[in-house]
Formats: C-alpha cells, structure tokens, sequence
C-alpha cells in the first residue's frame, strides 16, 4: 500500500498571504475533508468512503486535514480525551488509501479563524472541492456552515450521517458515552469493523493479582484514552504479534484511571513489552473484597465466564 504523505503545521502556516502548498502537496486538484475524526467510527468511514469515490470520479488526489488536538479541549480548556492515539490514528486514516494528511497545531490564536479565512487557505492549497457533513460548523464560534462553503469557489459535496441501532447518529461523543455506561458492544458497532482498542506498555504494579494466581499486566497507556466504566471486562490481548484471550479490569487507585489485565494460558514476562487489549463485552462491575481468599473465588468465577464467552463465539 502506499503511504500516505504527512505534513504537520504549525498555526502560523494557517495565515493568508498568498500562500501555497500544490508543490508540497500535488500539482492535482485536491478533494479534502477536515475534522479531528477521533475513533475513525463509521461516521467518519462514509466520509472518507465517499472523499475517495469522488476523487477516482473526478481524477482529484484526496486530502484529510485534521488537529494535533480536538478543537474543544482547547477552546473550553477540557482534557482531551481520546479513542485513539495519534498514532493509530494516523495508521487507520491510511488503511483508505488516502493521498495526503495534513495536521495542524490547534491554538485560541487559531480558533479565531474566520470562516472565510479557512476557505482562502484551503484554496491556497490547492483544493477545489470538499466533502462535509450537512450539519457542518467551522471557523470562529462555528459560523461557517454549509451555505457558507457553496458561496465559495469551491465544489461542496455531502455526507449524510450514519445511524447503528436505536442510538443517535454516530459520533465519538456517543461512543464516549456508551464506553463510559460499560455498553461495549453497542460502542463497537459504532467503530466497526474495528473494536474499541488501547495500547501501553507493562509496568510493575501492585501484584494483587500474581499474590492470588492471576499475574496480571499494569498498562501505563500511550495516549489519554476515554476508558470503559470502572468494571471488569473480557478482552483479547496482542502480544508479540499474537492475540490472547484475557480479562481486564479498569479501577482508580490514587484518583488515576488503573488498566490490569489477566492473559489466559500465558505464562511469559511481559514487562517493558507495548501491548494492545481490545474490548469485547463487559464481564461485571467490580466489587469490594474483604479478603485475598474472596477476590480469588470471584476471580475464578470470571475465568470460567471469560471461558465460555469464547466457546460460545
């Protein structure tokens, strides 16, 4: 597969001064859609679905532009939570064979942007069409729409939302939701065909599990993920190119979010190795031990639930 060709900005580069990137990018016309596209969940698929269908119609090179950080979480000064790395990110966005990436450093100064500024850029670089969602906002307090872009030169084609179940439209708000309400089977078909996903590396921990007979990892996560409620759940594990079936639960010790997990029928030292566990369903809520003897009880309870899950798979 090709790689995609990544260029990361910095805010100054988003002022309008006769400024042009087709040499950097592609002396194509280019089709572009932006966003934070956090999760890459079905919603953001159609998108991109549809930014390469036009493209291959119309002989364009494709262009997704995005932030290093949500928007949001710099204007309303909230953490940034995440469902994926920037990364994985990245990684999934070139899985569609997508022509260019373009991140750029999201500020206040930034926010500020007008809409008709953001266009002029886009412009500058060379793009001639877009593909947004209808409901789109952009620019400063979001006063760009798509009116807005059809007054422009440029060619505005729509992707209409998607819908899984009984659930809103899909988003990584909704996502987020259902993640935090321990919902993650619903959550997946939102993320589908992909599941909901984290990776870290092995670090020492406390070893309350070893001391019963379930050594389990203790991930020190790579990004700040928007983690599952706290809860036990069952999970596949990769490790050294292979998945595991295995159980992880999510606590907070010290007033920080805690990842453990339990792989089934591993025995082999996982310290310092990055690991990826992945969620499949909620297993229980996690409960108060008044002994080591009543923790392993229902630990091995949760062994031969987890057991069975995969049977029945």
């Amino acid at each position: 597969m090709k790689e995609i060709k990544i260029q990361i900005l910095k805010p100054q580069n988003l002022k309008i001064k006769h400024l042009s990137f087709q040499s950097l990018l592609s002396n194509k016309p280019l089709i572009a859609c932006w966003g934070f596209f956090d999760g890459i969940h079905q919603g953001h698929q159609a998108l991109f679905n549809n930014l390469i269908t036009i493209a291959k119609t119309n002989n364009y090179e494709t262009c997704i532009i995005s932030f290093n950080e949500k928007p949001q979480s710099v204007t309303n000064e909230i953490a940034n939570q995440v469902l994926l790395s920037k990364e994985d990110k990245i990684k999934r966005i070139n899985e569609f064979g997508v022509n260019y990436y373009l991140e750029i450093e999201f500020t206040k100064e930034l926010s500020r942007t007008s809409p008709q500024q953001f266009i002029a850029w886009l412009v500058s670089c060379g793009v001639k069409s877009v593909i947004v969602n209808p409901n789109v906002r952009f620019g400063h307090q979001g006063q760009g729409s798509v009116e807005t872009l059809k007054q422009s030169s440029l060619q505005v084609y729509l992707c209409d939302d998607v819908f899984v179940g009984n659930h809103d439209k899909v988003s990584s708000t909704l996502v987020k939701q259902l993640l935090q309400n321990k919902d993650i089977i619903n959550a997946n078909l939102c993320l589908a065909p992909n599941e909901y996903y984290i990776t870290g590396k092995v670090v020492h921990g406390m070893k309350e599990g070893r001391s019963v007979g379930f050594p389990t990892a203790n991930l020190m996560l790579n990004a700040n993920y928007a983690l599952p409620g706290l809860a036990t759940y069952i999970t596949l594990t990769h490790v050294d190119n292979k998945w595991y079936q295995s159980m992880t639960v999510i606590m907070i010790r010290n007033n920080v979010p805690l990842v453990e997990t339990y792989l089934l029928n591993f025995n082999q030292d996982l310290y310092d190795k990055v690991i990826t566990v992945k969620f499949l369903t909620w297993l229980r809520d996690n409960l108060q031990f008044t002994s080591l003897d009543d923790l392993k009880l229902q630990l091995h309870k949760d062994l031969e639930n987890t057991i069975a899950y995969f049977k029945n798979q």
